[in-house]
């Protein structure tokens, strides 16, 4: 009996790539129209487009004489969009950019009359466990996946989500090759004896590739097909209808998360490829989600300012364009990422054009008074920015750190106001230290909140406070935690290897010889009593370039300054390091030396943390060069913000990378190739995309990141350090009167975002990261009307009462006017 082989039209879709937006635009409306020709014609029945949004509406700027037609087709089930704005990754973007990309992706498919949605994620490269959770919440329930899965059956629960597995991804273009019948059929059958050995009698089939207009007379060439093939016959159709026929299949539940390289490529290298993108995004999603637009919703509500809601959406939509996935992968060319550059820039003016404009609105002339806004899950022990046209009152015990020229905030921003040559004055940063800050709160500075001792200790040689110390010492970096009494002597290296792969992967080179760095000097950059500097500078001689030879002999010398910063109350120690990169092909890392092997490490994910295992004396340098069609296993995995192993936390920012080697765990800093997809990379036996030269992607030139080390072992001991490293206060000269606008006691639940909804309401986001159910209650001092849940779309539902979120959800609560 023949198998049905389901098969659906499509092209995959990416907005930028090996050609730039504007480059590939022109080529989208040439398949757009050919698409809409050929429904309109019947030549094709239906159509799928990719599960995103983002095309269409590009599309449309250029030809919106369509759209009557586009929605015609969509009301009449030929045509399907959505539910995504944009293909996005699961392991580089936060939770908050998944769930502002289904929203902005199924609000614009149902203006069309879309109804129908899958969560298709064909081209992401491995899947978070936590996903899931994100797509549920918005009432879907089924994902066709690709990549990562192994050896995994067609159908499977993901999670409590009905999944299929394309099994042999979307790369079937046989039906537009210039093959006869006979060889098409030769091909097909090869690919479908592959896929049925994963499925039952029905078998998914997607039919189309990259940015490949629709097969030409595809309904013949399917009669013909299907005289000749014996085991199986092809029937035009949609994922959905797949959907249904398989529907007694999802029965094996999957829990883990999906990064298995068995039999496709998870191409893992993205994630430290082009890391000052990453930085870039990691800031500006926390800047969005836990600062401006928390910030902003506040003092609207409380009417101290205009709602800036629908500029916030603008800088998200802006945000969520650089995370499809090969723009935040860094495996594009140098012009997409030059323009990936600029909406970061864009995303960045306005967050800081909204939150200058309201402190402006909240400046009083002569008032000395301070009002501090926690905008954090946890209260606030520890240092606060503040920056002024006038030198703090000496009540405030604050630290001065810089001095620059500019403008005053009251001269730029108030829209009767312009400033002129004579207002450009200094402008003092200080730091202040405060101590009993309620979460979510504002709070008037006084006497009571600062801190008016200070443990910092600092000399030419450490840094340490009452949690911490580090130390240089025999040329090697020992860190202590004070409170354990726990000591890591050489615990802090930078190592550096050769790289001879491509943006996708890691290039392993045979024999390679690790290079450490050398501290060769050390000096204080700043003592206070608030926050302490002290910086040590490396030496590493870098060979010039490396290449499948090996690498070259000439040596050239690379200073990295690390400035060690220390806070009086911080449980963390705080690293910035910066050097001028000269080299090609390396890779760059920091190497933390701890006591037992490495085979066991908790990170954050999307919606709570992630525990692996590692086999920690794996070393893929030893199985170079990889056969063709294999990716050789890294020991490598991606993380959000934080990592943690044996009671050490490694905290980020846009460093997303982390590798396990024996008793060492590595950040990776810079990974330098130059090149889309090395065809000869030693560790990926096969092609990965085009070989176009990326010069950008050597990293050559100044480099800058930023990370933290601290003593914490669990996701809620840690938390409290993230949020206090990313900075969720504002402090604004004026006084605002004092007020706890949420309160509330969960383990396990957190803020994911505060925002206004279209009606001008307070909205709150929780979310619970716990593995276990946990009560939501909480109490507000705002004044209102009334308060309710609202739904995955923000509109608003039953009124609210406390009760218990399931593990790994979210929920929206909105304080009604």
């Amino acid at each position: 009996m023949k198998k049905t082989v389901f098969a659906y039209i499509h092209t995959h879709w990416d907005r930028e790539w090996y050609r730039d937006f504007e480059s590939f635009r022109v080529r989208l409306v040439e398949i757009v129209d050919d698409i809409l020709l050929k429904l309109e014609t019947r030549e094709l029945d239906t159509f799928y487009f990719d599960g995103q949004t983002s095309a269409l509406e590009d599309y449309l700027q250029i030809k919106p004489d369509k759209q009557d037609l586009i929605k015609k087709f969509i009301k009449d089930k030929r045509l399907y969009v959505g539910p995504y704005f944009c293909s996005t990754d699961s392991f580089l973007v936060d939770s908050e950019s998944v769930i502002r990309n289904l929203q902005l992706g199924l609000h614009y498919s149902k203006s069309f009359g879309c109804s129908d949605f899958i969560a298709y994620h064909a081209d992401t490269f491995g899947h978070s466990s936590h996903l899931p959770h994100i797509i549920k919440y918005f009432g879907l329930n089924n994902a066709i996946f690709w990549r990562g899965l192994g050896e995994l059956d067609s159908e499977f629960v993901f999670n409590g989500l009905n999944s299929t597995y394309l099994i042999e991804g979307y790369f079937h273009d046989y039906f537009s090759s210039n093959l006869s019948t006979e060889k098409k059929v030769e091909c097909l059958k090869r690919t479908l004896d592959r896929i049925a050995k994963y499925s039952g009698d029905s078998i998914l089939l997607p039919i189309g590739a990259d940015h490949l207009c629709s097969p030409d007379d595809i309904k013949n060439q399917i009669l013909e097909i299907n005289d000749l093939l014996d085991d199986y016959c092809l029937v035009v159709s949609t994922p959905f209808d797949y959907f249904k026929k398989v529907a007694n299949r999802y029965n094996k539940p999957v829990t883990e998360e999906l990064r298995d390289t068995k039999r496709n490529f998870i191409l893992p290298g993205v994630y430290s490829s082009r890391v000052d993108l990453k930085q870039l995004n990691s800031r500006l999603q926390w800047d969005l989600s836990r600062i401006c637009q928390p910030f902003q919703a506040v003092m609207s509500y409380l009417k101290k300012a205009p709602v800036y809601q629908n500029q916030i959406d603008y800088a998200y939509k802006v945000l969520l364009k650089n995370q499809a996935h090969d723009s935040i992968y860094g495996c594009s060319i140098d012009a997409v990422h030059k323009e990936n550059k600029l909406r970061y820039q864009k995303v960045g003016s306005v967050v800081d054009t909204i939150l200058n404009s309201i402190k402006a609105k909240i400046y009083h002339d002569n008032d000395t008074n301070l009002s501090l806004f926690n905008l954090s899950n946890f209260a606030l022990n520890g240092s606060v920015r503040v920056s002024t046209s006038e030198k703090l009152d000496k009540k405030y015990n604050a630290q001065l750190i810089a001095k620059t020229q500019d403008f005053p905030i009251t001269k730029v921003y108030p829209t009767n106001k312009i400033p002129v040559t004579e207002d450009y004055t200094t402008i003092y940063e200080y730091l202040i230290d405060v101590k009993n800050i309620d979460s979510f709160s504002i709070t008037s500075i006084t006497d009571e909140h600062i801190v008016d001792n200070s443990s910092l200790k600092i000399s030419e040689k450490s840094i340490e406070n009452n949690f911490l110390k580090l130390e240089l010492k025999n040329k090697m970096l020992i860190l202590s935690d004070k409170i354990s009494g726990k000591k890591y002597n050489n615990f802090i290296n930078f190592i550096d290897r050769a790289d001879i792969g491509d943006s996708y992967n890691f290039g392993a080179l045979k024999n390679d010889k690790l290079l450490k760095a050398v501290p060769v000097k050390s000096k204080i950059l700043e003592s206070g009593h608030i926050r302490s500097i002290l910086e040590i500078e490396f030496e590493i001689l870098l060979p010039k370039t490396s290449d499948k030879k090996g690498r070259s002999s000439t040596l050239l010398k690379h200073k990295l300054k690390l400035q060690a910063v220390l806070e009086n109350q911080n449980e963390y120690i705080e690293f910035r390091l910066n050097w001028d990169n000269k080299s090609t092909n390396h890779i760059l890392q920091l190497e933390l030396n701890l006591n037992e092997p490495v085979c066991n490490t908790i990170s954050d994910d999307l919606v709570g943390c992630v525990e692996r295992t590692f086999d920690c004396e794996y070393d893929v340098s030893k199985l170079v060069p990889a056969p063709r069609g294999v990716e050789l296993k890294h020991n490598t995995a991606p993380m959000q913000k934080y990592v943690i192993a044996q009671g050490v936390g490694l905290i980020t920012e846009g460093l997303q990378e982390y590798e396990v080697y024996k008793n060492k765990l590595r950040l990776t800093l810079l990974r330098a190739t130059g090149v889309i997809s090395n065809p000869h990379n030693p560790t990926r036996g096969t092609p990965a995309g085009p070989p176009i030269p990326t010069p950008d992607l050597q990293m050559l030139g100044k480099n800058v990141v930023r990370f933290a080390l601290c003593f914490k072992d669990n996701q809620n001991s840690i938390l409290p350090c993230v949020e206090h490293f990313y900075s969720s206060s504002i402090v604004c000269q004026g006084d605002v009167s004092d007020i706890r606008f949420l309160n509330f006691k969960s383990d396990g639940i957190f803020v994911n975002t505060i925002k206004t909804d279209s009606q001008g309401n307070l909205l709150f986001r929780f979310v619970n990261k716990s593995d276990e159910k946990r009560l939501l209650d909480f109490s507000t001092d705002l004044k209102f009307s009334d308060i309710r849940f609202a739904n995955e779309m923000e509109l608003v539902g039953k009124r609210f009462e406390p009760f218990e979120m399931k593990p790994h959800s979210f929920v929206n609560v909105l304080i009604m006017r």
